[in-house]
């Protein structure tokens, strides 16, 4: 693991670069907060078909799910 402070990283930052691309985790301090340098999946690697936007999700429900609850489901007494 590396942690370098903002200054020491713009001197270096190929190489860094070249080592998270490697998997070595990279932490560059700004101020108080940190961040990571990590690699982005490539996008050979990502799922094919058009991208979903933000907080949408694909799901399938099945027709069961559209079934009427029987009496026993829905805790009626004498079920």
């Amino acid at each position: 693991m590396i942690t370098l402070q903002l200054e020491q990283a713009r001197e270096d930052l190929p190489s860094l670069a070249e080592k998270a691309l490697l998997g070595e985790d990279v932490f560059i301090a700004v101020g108080g907060r940190t961040l990571r340098l990590a690699p982005v999946a490539d996008t050979a690697d990502a799922a094919p078909g058009p991208r979903r936007g933000r907080g949408s999700w694909k799901i399938d429900i099945p027709e069961a799910f559209y079934d009427p609850w029987t009496d026993e489901e829905m805790g009626e007494p004498g079920a």
